[in-house]
Order: structure tokens, then sequence, then C-alpha cells
């Protein structure tokens, strides 16, 4: 027995079928995530058109077949095809890194409201010519799968604001006193911290931002950690070349004596920080 369903969706991969098929992975609203048989898809004129393009935002009909992993998709309508991530390297490599880690961490059947409009924020919000929220996308997928980092409440054991180290495994911040029998810590400045919080927070179509390599480290393990996603899924950091500091307008005195300055754009609101 079969039910006509009507979703919208986000696609995540597509694989050939047989001679002129294909089998699209997407991630809807209303059944998680589903295996679509697009019969046809492959031949030229096929009325699925652009709808299939890994990353493409759209509603999706298809067939639900009780007992069947493999479904069959009626009709593919374009909300919104994110085609500009797909004509830049860059963005197309960060395109198919989320996609990826989203088939891996959703689940036929269920559905996670948080994570799909976080994916699609993302997504619009590079298209839109913001090409590093990736980290912010590890951060807040794990929040949203269910592992949120406590980091607003100082030490985890003793709520110490000074705690500074933060430990992978316990998901937090821990003091001098509480972090010895820990050897995973990874220790930040203040501001990096401050940068956490905003990233916590922050709506990614207002935050332009260059991660320092500690902070993009700590959220990749995290991710790691949390997310059970090898390497493939969640490259490590690549190590940045060291740049001189900028030197600051005339008659403005630079942060910290001359420490090298991190600006964070947020509702053209500037969020300094010394690094």
């Amino acid at each position: 027995m079969s039910a006509l369903v009507r979703s919208e969706g986000l696609v995540l991969r597509t694989r050939a079928f047989r001679e002129s098929s294909k089998i699209a992975t997407v991630l809807t609203r209303r059944t998680g995530r589903v295996d679509l048989l697009a019969r046809g898809a492959r031949k030229p004129g096929s009325r699925f058109g652009a709808g299939l393009e890994i990353g493409t935002e759209g509603e999706f009909i298809y067939y639900e077949r009780e007992n069947k992993s493999l479904w069959t998709l009626s009709s593919a309508d374009i909300l919104r095809s994110h085609q500009g991530l797909r004509e830049n390297p860059e963005t197309l490599t960060l395109l198919a890194r989320i996609m990826k880690l989203l088939a891996h961490l959703s689940q036929p059947g269920q559905t996670n409201p948080g994570l799909y409009n976080l994916t699609l924020a993302v997504l619009n919000a590079m298209e839109e010519g913001n090409s590093s929220l990736y980290d912010l996308y590890l951060w807040r997928a794990a929040a949203a799968s269910g592992y949120p980092p406590r980091i607003g409440e100082g030490c985890m054991v003793c709520g110490d604001k000074n705690a500074s180290g933060f430990s992978i495994t316990q998901g937090g911040f821990l003091c001098s006193r509480h972090s010895k029998d820990h050897n995973d810590l990874i220790r930040l400045s203040i501001e990096e911290r401050r940068l956490l919080n905003l990233l916590t927070d922050v709506p990614p179509a207002e935050c332009k931002v260059s991660i320092p390599s500690l902070v993009s480290k700590l959220i990749r393990r995290y991710a790691h950690y949390y997310l059970h996603a090898d390497e493939r899924l969640i490259p490590p950091v690549t190590p940045r070349p060291v740049h001189p500091p900028r030197t600051p307008p005339s008659g403005t005195p630079p942060p910290g004596g001359g420490a090298q300055r991190y600006i964070l754009y947020v509702n053209d609101e500037k969020y300094r920080a010394i690094l």
C-alpha cells in the first residue's frame, strides 16, 4: 500500500539507477531522510530537470511505500536551486561537505527541524557571498543533533568564570582546579571564548568571520567526537600562514598594546578581540 506525500526537502546526493533513472537521497521536512526513485531522470528533457542537483531545496511529491526503503518520486519543483554554490570550486566543496554530513546525521523517518533550518540558513548565507560558515555549521549542527556545548556557565564543576580550558569529552569549560585529570583540554583566551558565544547565537546571514585556527580546531574536534564523523566528513584544520598585524589608522591606538586584532562583523557592528 502506498500514500502520496508532499514535502519540502534538500537533495543530499544522487546516484545512477539502471539505464535512465536516478535514486535521489533527500532530507525532507515531513518524513526525514528518504531515497526516491526518479524514473527517467537521466533522459534528455526529463521532467525532473535540475530539481535533483545536490543542495537543491525543493518541493517533492512522492509515493511512500509501506515496509519499503525505496519510494517513488512523482515530481520535484525547485524552491531555491543554490546554483551559485555549485559554480565556484570553493563553495561547491563546502556544499558537498555539508550535504555528506547531513546525510550522516539524518535518519529515515526521523525529522530534525532545527538541523534542517540551520542548513538552509547557512546555504542561503553562503550563496549571498559568505563562504566562511563551515565551522559555524559544525558547531551548531552538534547542538541541533542533541549535543549542545556548555560554554556560557564558566567551569562546569564550580562555575568559575575564569575557566579557560575546554574539555571535548566533557563538552564545556573546566578551571585549573578541576581539569587536572583531563588531557583533552584546549585553552582559549577570553576573546576566543566570546567568539564561541557569538558563533552559538548569531544568525548565519549576519556573521562574516574568519575563525582563528585554535577555535576552528576546537570546533572540529568537538564535531568529530559527538557526531561520530571521520575526516572524510570533517577534514582537519589546515595550518594557516601567520601574517603581521595591520597598522591601525593614524591616531587610533591598537588594543592590547599592539596585539593583532580580530574583527567580526555582525549587523554592521564591530566586535574586536585580541588574538
